[in-house]
């Protein structure tokens, strides 16, 4: 691990000096989502988002992105053949390494256009609620009380994702992309393990049963994704007077 982290540094310390380039950028799309939630009705589960997000390059093949993006994320389906919807304000913020398939430097006559792959870790948040007697119509012996509450959610997520970028001018860029984030909890559509339920059971050797909880999720099953297609308009700014000759010289 450590030799993979000298490695790291290195290689991003060098890449630092062969270029002092960055790129800003704001960002228009839209969100759906996919979750414990069935026949979704897409239509009326798209909603806006948008954002802005600042990106270093290394080199032409790779760069570090930091995006928000805020806007709304809803469903309209079923669960368990029982109408359920949700929507709600979320904020998105991630950090992902751009990998260019193509050598790419915005503005550059020689690198016009690439497509790319994107990943990294990531943060939601959004508010979560809980209505027991919404539960209680597909689920009636649900582990989630009898009290009715609101909570805000900051739940870790993996994003990823692909596109495509071209140079528009000598400073402009354009791209559409289509990013995922797998959330690591499962709250976003309300619908927290929402097959789990309690049950008495009683304990061998003893008389007096005690409450067991049975439950459907973990860390990596029963959670949401929420997809996001956008485009974005990028402009290029130098963080020094003058490209370096080395980092220029690596996409002739």
């Amino acid at each position: 691990m450590k030799k993979l982290l000298v490695v790291l540094a290195v290689f991003l310390s060098v890449s630092g000096f062969a270029q002092k380039t960055a790129d800003i950028g704001i960002w228009l799309g839209a969100s759906s989502y996919w979750g414990d939630m069935t026949k979704v009705n897409v239509g009326e589960s798209i909603n806006q988002m948008y954002g802005a997000y600042f990106r270093y390059n290394f080199n032409p093949r790779y760069s570090l992105r930091a995006m928000f993006l805020t806007g709304k994320i809803g469903a309209v389906g079923n669960m368990e053949n029982v109408t359920w919807e949700f929507n709600k304000n979320a904020q998105d913020f991630t950090l992902m390494l751009e990998v260019n398939y193509l050598k790419y430097i915005l503005g550059a006559k020689k690198t016009p256009f690439s497509p790319y792959i994107m990943g990294g870790i990531g943060v939601m948040y959004y508010p979560y609620e809980v209505v027991p007697t919404a539960l209680a119509s597909f689920n009636p012996l649900h582990n989630k009380g009898t009290t009715e509450r609101k909570e805000s959610v900051t739940a870790p997520s993996i994003p990823f994702g692909m596109g495509i970028k071209a140079t528009f001018g000598k400073r402009l860029g354009i791209g559409l992309e289509v990013q995922f984030r797998k959330l690591l909890d499962d709250k976003l559509d309300d619908l927290d393990d929402p097959l789990a339920y309690e049950t008495l059971v009683t304990p061998s050797g003893s008389s007096t049963p005690e409450k067991k909880e049975v439950t459907y999720s973990d860390t990596w099953h029963n959670n949401d994704y929420v997809t996001f297609v956008g485009l974005h308009l990028t402009y290029s700014i130098n963080l020094t007077n003058k490209v370096c000759p080395v980092y220029d010289s690596k996409v002739k």
